[in-house]
């Protein structure tokens, strides 16, 4: 028999202004003066102190120097002049333009992924297209595919040869190479793609396509013997693979119209700063908004005579002085609150990891955001989100990003490329391994293998070339 029951249940259901503060917390300074900007267009009880702004990148600024553009605060005698003569004012600014290009701060429009799907556009439509689609966004940051085609195949219900025929395709998109699924077919696409007039073009085709494994393991004589071609030009050929091949085709990707993009990314600011005073460290918040931002003084005064029910307003707009001025001291008090969360967790970092800002990388210790959580009483979400997208800037002055605290294997990676640079000679993983094992780093050889590789440093094969 089928029927209703009522039942009754508990359950935790986060509120909005919780769900506001925690977005609030998680943004990085930039991202938060953006989100203060668009506030304010919007609520009209949210005041904004405009001539804090910078005159070049538009930015809010408490201090001299704008830390988005580097630009620096005009002279009061040169502003009183440019009063006097409107006319005057853009030549006042030729000397923050002649310093500082507006157009450093400018990010890339178009990323590797929206350039291959917009040459995908052009040649393909309807089901090839969305398979193409599909198999873009699987390229790894190298500019390889490494999923297994039956596994794409089974999620549009079709038979691998036609996502082969699709990847065939996406294959011929720029960059060279790109959408390759190993090594030897990236080196094989760039060829094919070359002039068919260069001399060596055809043969290098052919010592990659029947040779590989000679090939890969540096086996000259046995190639020149197998093609009866002098060892000199098999070694021509390998000296043409490693000029004119790329084995990282994401890394040759250039946005179109090379001479108009932006010559710089985007800047980072910082969200804290870490100063050395003797043997100490102090950590500063660098977090301004709390001395731009306020109540409107119109909407304060009407507000509390709305509380006293003196205001002469009719509902409708008693509702809407209550309810803006309500939004906007929320508003301050998760800036407010995102400053002290971020404060006291920062302080927590840099003291377990002291030694790497005094020191440097060598000397990073394993921890972990769960541990920040337990030490502060604080939950691990709210830990990771104080720190997401945040940027600390060292006492040397270099800007690092909070991820890096946490990275375990850096003193490893640091090791290895230390070890790799000052070696005479060419080191092979098992070395590597040994000699970080008789330095106390207990580590298997393909993790050696691996961090080698995140280093972008070649195997040993191609370092004795």
């Amino acid at each position: 028999m089928q029927g209703l029951v009522l039942t009754q249940r508990q359950e935790q259901r986060p509120l909005p202004v919780q769900i506001q503060a925690n977005a609030i917390l998680g943004m990085n300074t930039l991202d938060l003066q953006r989100f203060i900007e668009t506030e304010s267009a919007e609520n009209p009880a949210l005041s904004v102190d405009e001539t804090a702004r910078c005159a070049v990148c538009g930015f809010l600024r408490a201090n001299k120097i704008c830390p988005v553009c580097g630009s620096t605060e005009r002279k009061k005698d040169a502003t009183s002049y440019a009063d006097q003569h409107p006319e005057s004012q853009f030549a006042l600014l030729a000397d923050h333009y002649n310093s500082y290009d507006p157009f450093r701060t400018v990010a890339a429009g178009t990323d590797l992924k929206e350039y291959l799907k917009y040459q995908s556009s052009l040649v393909l439509s309807g089901r090839a297209a969305q398979i193409a689609e599909f198999l873009i966004e699987l390229i790894d940051e190298d500019g390889y595919l490494r999923e297994p085609l039956f596994d794409i195949a089974e999620q549009f219900a079709a038979a691998v040869p036609e996502v082969e025929a699709v990847l065939s395709v996406v294959q011929t998109f720029d960059p060279p190479g790109i959408a390759a699924r190993n090594l030897r077919e990236c080196l094989l696409i760039q060829v094919r793609s070359l002039e068919t007039s260069h001399p060596l073009a055809q043969l290098t085709e052919r010592v990659l396509n029947d040779h590989w494994e000679d090939f890969s393991r540096l086996r000259i004589k046995q190639i020149a013997a197998k093609l009866r071609i002098p060892v000199d030009t098999v070694k021509e050929v390998q000296n043409f693979v490693r000029t004119n091949l790329n084995p990282y085709p994401a890394s040759a990707f250039r946005q179109p119209f090379r001479k108009l993009e932006a010559r710089e990314t985007t800047t980072a600011v910082p969200d804290v700063a870490v100063l050395r005073i003797s043997d100490e460290l102090v950590v500063q918040t660098i977090d301004w908004l709390d001395q731009l931002i306020g109540l409107d003084k119109t909407y304060e005064r009407m507000y509390q005579l709305v509380k006293c029910r003196q205001a002469n307003l009719d509902e409708n707009e008693r509702k809407h002085v209550k309810d803006y001025v309500d939004r906007a001291r929320s508003i301050l008090e998760f800036i407010e609150l995102r400053k002290r969360t971020l404060g006291i967790v920062a302080k927590a970092v840099i003291e377990h990891q002291k030694d790497y800002v005094l020191y440097g990388p060598s000397h990073m210790k394993p921890l972990r955001q769960k541990e920040i959580a337990m030490e502060l009483g604080l939950s691990e979400s709210t830990v990771s989100r104080a720190l997401a997208n945040k940027y600390c800037r060292l006492p040397s002055g270099e800007l690092v990003s909070f991820d890096v605290f946490f990275d375990s294997a850096l003193p490893i990676r640091e090791m290895i490329s230390r070890l790799i640079s000052i070696s005479p000679r060419p080191l092979s993983d098992s070395e590597i391994t040994k000699y970080l094992a008789e330095q106390g780093v207990v580590v298997a050889r393909r993790t050696v293998a691996k961090y080698r590789s995140q280093l972008r440093l070649p195997p040993y094969t191609l370092r004795t070339a």
